[in-house]
């Protein structure tokens, strides 16, 4: 593709993403509280981005085609794009529902989000995995602060912009077939170009120049001729009557204020997308960043064996002990004892499988061999995720076997489950990954967004 072509596509995506960001500030964010309650706008936002997006990738030549050429993964933006849709629907059907609001806001940013660096191959590896939260704050952060200006520069363009137009006007000169004679006439264009720039700008200046030392004038020979005051007069009159019409305030309130918000959001929106695709470099292999993060790999193996060995013997007394209070019968009776039990055996659940993934994180970047590499460190990762498999078997059957049976479901015992389901999923895909080579982190990170946007469509 050529570059001229590539300027133009920039430059409407450009002014498509000021409509984008007016109709996701107007009907979106300002309608009703955060809007989105009971409106298809949040669809028609949802589908009018991701086509948006679709054309600018595939118009810039990051087809899926290409994203497969370079060993990236191209199921996981299509999957996003369901996942997108989805929650947008389940949004406009049932509205944000209740207890959910602010974590039904943040995913379904999220996602659209993660779709867009997953689309333009901006995962690291290609491919969601253990740097999950790196490119999740690259794709909210980095990429759309870096390029916030860029919307700007692809408009009003620079030099190099202006000579990618040049053959918009070729009538302004004549190509001859001696290349030095193209670089002449380049340059005359060019200069043309910037000559034109000016005057445009002289002119807007000399109106307004114009307007303040008219007013002024006006102020002062309104006094002197009664006839002169009274044709001001009229003028004034016509033009307060336009200003206080329905149709001017209609404007200024519905059309130009929310127009002038959605300008900062639809810079980032645009920063986003268009950064995402003028990647400086590719993104590193699985391999690539094995190799780049070699010699952080110190802790031998015995370390593992102190390390995991100590957790592990004390989740054993612990589910020993309480063994022992189910043998006791001390187990909750009422509703607030169900309840308390429920609630801090989730978040045990959540501490000690934190606890287990950060060793695991930790051992892919500081031990010299991986845990699953050698028998022995094997061994006791199996012990340690069967320990949090059994927490979170335990945390679930306390939530849903004793608490939501006896007592019912509510919204946020719905969305602790979820929670629940995704950690004993984990648990299962990184003892598989213990055995077998599985993109395990990848499986559970989609795995967590499928569920939740499937949840999200239940009526509740």
């Amino acid at each position: 593709m050529n570059t001229l072509s590539t300027s133009r596509i920039y430059k409407i995506s450009a002014i498509i993403s000021y409509i984008i960001g007016y109709i996701y500030i107007k009907y979106v964010v300002c309608t009703s509280e955060f809007g989105i309650y009971r409106s298809a706008w949040i669809v028609a936002f949802a589908v009018v981005f991701i086509l948006w997006t679709e054309a600018f990738a595939y118009l810039t030549g990051n087809t899926y085609k290409k994203i497969k050429e370079q060993g990236n993964a191209i199921a996981e933006p299509i999957i996003l794009i369901a996942c997108i849709l989805f929650q947008s629907i389940a949004i406009s059907i049932w509205t944000l529902h209740h207890d959910w609001e602010l974590y039904q806001i943040l995913i379904w940013h999220g996602t659209i989000i993660y779709y867009v660096i997953s689309r333009m191959g901006r995962l690291a590896a290609g491919r969601s995995g253990i740097f999950f939260l790196i490119d999740a704050f690259s794709g909210a952060v980095v990429i759309p602060l870096s390029n916030f200006f860029l919307r700007v520069k692809k408009l009003f363009g620079n030099e190099r912009w202006l000579l990618e137009e040049c053959d918009e006007n070729d009538d302004i000169i004549e190509i001859n077939s001696d290349e030095g004679d193209k670089e002449e006439a380049d340059d005359i264009t060019i200069e043309k170009k910037h000559i034109r720039k000016a005057d445009f700008g002289m002119i807007i200046f000399s109106v307004i120049v114009a307007i303040v030392v008219c007013a002024i004038a006006i102020s002062q020979l309104v006094s002197v001729s009664d006839t002169f005051a009274g044709i001001g007069n009229s003028i004034n009159d016509f033009f307060e009557s336009i200003l206080s019409a329905d149709l001017f305030e209609y404007f200024f309130t519905e059309i130009f204020l929310f127009f002038i918000i959605s300008i900062p959001f639809g810079c980032w929106l645009y920063a986003l997308v268009a950064g995402a695709i003028q990647k400086d470099q590719l993104i590193p292999s699985s391999k690539k960043l094995e190799e780049e993060t070699e010699g952080f790999h110190t802790l031998p193996s015995y370390s593992a064996y102190i390390i995991i060995g100590s957790v592990c013997v004390l989740y054993g007394i612990f589910f020993i002990s309480a063994f022992v209070d189910i043998l006791n019968g001390n187990s909750a009776l009422t509703a607030h004892e169900a309840c308390v039990d429920a609630v801090g055996s989730f978040w045990q659940l959540i501490k000690v499988v934190i606890l287990n993934m950060a060793v695991m994180f930790a051992s892919c970047f500081f031990s010299k061999k991986a845990l699953w590499t050698e028998k022995g460190t094997r061994i006791l990762a199996t012990v340690l995720f069967v320990f949090a498999l059994a927490f979170a078997l335990l945390a679930a059957w306390n939530l849903v076997g004793v608490y939501i049976a006896v007592y019912g479901i509510t919204p946020r015992r719905i969305l602790s489950s979820w929670v629940v389901v995704n950690i004993i999923a984990w648990c299962v895909l990184i003892l598989i990954r213990l055995y077998k080579k599985i993109s395990a982190a990848q499986i559970g990170i989609m795995f967590a967004v499928i569920s939740f946007s499937v949840i999200t469509c239940a009526k509740f």
